[in-house]
Order: C-alpha cells, then structure tokens, then sequence
C-alpha cells in the first residue's frame, strides 16, 4: 500500500485482503492512510519520556523523604534549642548585671555607713582628747 499517494487505492485483488483483515489492522491501515500512523509513535515517545521524568521526580521525592526531611527537622529542632538556650543566656547575662549593679548599691550603702561611723569615732576620739587634755591641765595645775 503506497498511502503517500494522494490518490490512495486499494489494488484490485487486495480488496479480498483488505475485507479479510482483523479491525485493528483495518485500523492499523486507515491511520496509515490519514497520516496519523506518525503522530501516535511521538505520542508513543512523549508518554517514554514522560515516564522517565516521573520515575526522576518519584526518586527525588524518595530522597527529599528519605534524606532531607529527616535532617531538615532535626535542624529545626537544633534552632528551637539555639534560641531558647540564646534566650536564657541573654536573660542570665541581665540578671548578672543586676546582682553586680545589687552588690555595688549595697557596697555604696555600707561604705557611707561606715564614712559615718568613721565620722562619729573621729568625734567621739576629739572629744575624749579635749576630755583628756583638760583632765592633764587639771592635774598639772594641781
């Protein structure tokens, strides 16, 4: 059969083939003749490469489950660590700062106390030297 030939014929006795032919090679010859035939074996090729393309994408989605993920929660799992123990270093740092600023005022208080006591010894050791002094010119005069 010449389908090419757009005068396409069937050969006086092939028609007994042709009407003696199963209906998927009566098919096989109609696409044949329509130029069909052509575009079902790019189909053919489209639905190969489409297969090899989701047979990729199967695998790395395999992988992403597989590898990825896992990894990516553990990571996650590492962040909400890294910022609760960021979280309790920062709040232990400002707490230092307030037990060292508590120390230092408390330190300021003791030592005025003290700069007073100081203060008063001082008077009170003026005192007894007038005390004693005078006591001496008493005793001297005598």
């Amino acid at each position: 059969l010449n389908v090419n030939n757009p005068h396409f014929l069937i050969m006086q006795g092939r028609i007994t083939k042709v009407l003696n032919m199963k209906p998927a090679e009566i098919l096989g010859m109609v696409e044949e003749a329509a130029g069909t035939r052509m575009y079902e074996n790019k189909k053919a090729t489209a639905i190969k490469t489409i297969d090899k393309k989701q047979m990729k994408v199967d695998e790395i989605n395999s992988i992403l489950s597989e590898e990825i993920t896992p990894t990516l929660e553990r990571l996650r799992g590492e962040k909400q660590q890294y910022l609760k123990w960021s979280k309790n270093n920062a709040d232990i740092e400002r707490i230092e700062r307030f037990v060292v600023a508590s120390e230092y005022v408390q330190a300021q208080e003791v030592l005025s106390k003290n700069s007073e006591d100081v203060a008063k010894m001082e008077e009170e050791v003026a005192m007894y030297e007038d005390t004693m002094r005078t006591a001496r010119e008493e005793v001297a005069a005598k």
